[in-house]
């Protein structure tokens, strides 16, 4: 018994020691030095993990300063969720963004003093295939004109300085010559973001006096961020605002207006001196604020039964539409046609062989890209063809599982090719259908949360949007994931109570016997 405790306690005197030694050699290399005169010094260290936005000026400045440093690239909110977790050592962008976001309630991380390198320009991107004559002329005419008379700097002191939330008259054209159409994000605050169901900002406001000044209508659609130049490049908005940040790269693809601002480049790390929590009480006391804020506040509730309408109307229509057109599709292929058959096969193989997202971005920017369509017609498409390639290949594995005798002896007994199919092989055939079609239901409704790449607000987006205001990402993650569990119960559900319908061993006496007359 004493050697084997010696050997315990031996055990746990080295485990001891591995402990310390690890704290003591690996530990402070991961925490970076920062303070002091030179604060931003640890940057420079081999390896520092800098987080920056993507598609940012931020990306490239921090590539030009620390070239040992291990970059990073990821959306706003995940860059501050990450440096309070410590996956990152510090994060690179907007220091009036950052500011705000703490001002906001973010937690866990601090903003340092001053800023680095040289300030981020400001503009308004144009496209060159807007259907408004001298569109580029008429911004910058514009710009000159609200900046001459102090508009513009009136505009930035109240939404950008002040924080002043209130979205003021402007004047609206009585008789429109054209329609503007505005890309923007809606979750750029004080620039682009939504209060409520209500998008304000700066930019908004810029863009309803601009449309007042050419006398136009304005047609709002929101974008991710990765894909917000490609609709200015592509003519799907004529001009896009939401703190669109200058790059050599971008000025390539787009037309940029003169500057309107100029913006410093903040660094925000990770706050070590957090106080201790409170316990219990002060763990339901943050998990009531982060409900409210994320719900209740501003009536955010609504932001998500409006992307759950969206999820839902593209999902439902994609499934009827894949459905009917996988199914029309077969019964072409069904007889055999070598020429039908082959196009159905490369159809199939071009639809399932590329990424749901690279899909939608060829057909809305490449496909319809001469025609102003909406992003949810356009994801209804894709979907449907997905789902119509899943539903053909169903259907040729089901049909094949029939015995082929089933079909000849309905030819012998009289009844026509297509009657004989419906009548008897097609019925046998559910069975083994409908469970993997349930499948493709569930993969079909989780596949939608792509969609904000062409300018559709899904339930996704609404998510991403919600994030935007609250910088938590608990809630409305986990908001996000329990709807998408709920929708995809309610459909499973609905195909098992369809599925049951066509399996024989569920069926009452009296359906089976239907049409037979029995007799002693």
């Amino acid at each position: 018994m004493t050697g084997r405790r010696n050997k315990n306690t031996d055990k746990l005197f080295a485990g001891f020691f591995a402990l310390l030694f690890i704290m003591l050699f690996f530990l402070p290399a991961s925490i970076p030095a920062y303070g002091g005169e030179d604060q931003f010094a640890f940057l420079s260290e081999p390896g520092v993990r800098i987080g920056v936005s993507n598609g940012s000026v931020q990306e490239q400045l921090v590539r030009k300063l620390y070239p040992g440093a291990e970059i990073y690239i990821m959306e706003k909110f995940s860059g501050y969720e990450a440096l309070a977790q410590g996956k990152i050592d510090a994060y690179v962008y907007d220091r009036k963004q950052m500011e705000l976001a703490l001002e906001n309630g973010l937690k866990g991380v601090r903003l340092l003093d001053g800023s680095i390198g040289d300030p981020t320009r400001i503009a308004i991107g144009i496209s060159d295939r807007s259907d408004i004559p001298d569109i580029e002329d008429k911004v910058n005419s514009f710009i000159d004109e609200i900046k001459a008379d102090g508009t513009l700097d009136d505009m930035y002191d109240r939404w950008v300085v002040e924080g002043d939330h209130e979205m003021p008259e402007t004047k609206k054209p009585l008789s429109p010559e054209y329609t503007l159409t505005v890309g923007t994000t809606g979750d750029v605050e004080p620039y682009s973001f939504y209060e409520g169901n209500n998008l304000v900002g700066y930019d908004m406001e810029l863009v309803n006096r601009f449309a007042a000044y050419i006398n136009a209508d304005i047609s709002v659609k929101i974008f991710d961020w990765d894909s917000i130049v490609a609709s200015c490049k592509s003519g799907k908005t004529d001009i896009i605002a939401s703190d669109l940040q200058y790059t050599p790269e971008r000025a390539e693809e787009i037309i940029f207006s003169q500057v309107l601002f100029e913006e410093q480049n903040g660094v925000m790390v990770k706050d070590t001196g957090l106080a201790a929590g409170n316990g219990i009480s002060g763990f339901i006391s943050s998990v009531k604020s982060s409900f409210i804020k994320t719900f209740v506040k501003e009536d955010r509730y609504t932001l998500f039964l409006s992307g759950i309408f969206t999820t839902l109307l593209i999902t439902v229509l994609s499934v009827l539409f894949g459905t009917i057109l996988g199914f029309l599709v077969f019964m072409a292929c069904r007889g055999g046609g070598r020429m039908a058959n082959f196009l159905a096969d490369r159809s199939v193989r071009l639809v399932l062989g590329m990424p749901t997202v690279v899909l939608l971005m060829i057909l809305y920017y490449v496909v319809f890209s001469w025609v102003d369509i909406s992003g949810t017609i356009v994801a209804v498409i894709a979907f449907s063809l997905i789902f119509a390639s899943g539903v053909l290949n169903m259907l040729r594995i089901a049909v094949g599982a029939v015995d082929s005798g089933q079909t000849e002896a309905a030819l012998a007994l009289g009844y026509s090719d297509i009657r004989s199919f419906f009548r008897f092989i097609l019925p046998q055939a559910m069975p083994y259908f409908l469970p993997v079609y349930r499948n493709e239901l569930v993969s079909l409704i989780k596949a939608t949360a792509v969609v904000g790449y062409i300018a559709v607000q899904d339930l996704t987006k609404m998510g991403d949007i919600v994030r935007s205001r609250t910088y938590e990402a608990f809630f409305p993650l986990i908001a996000v994931a329990v709807i998408y569990f709920f929708l995809e119960w309610l459909i499973t559900l609905t195909a098992s109570k369809l599925e049951n319908g066509f399996d024989p061993k569920r069926r009452k006496k009296e359906e089976i016997l239907k049409g037979i007359t029995i007799t002693d």
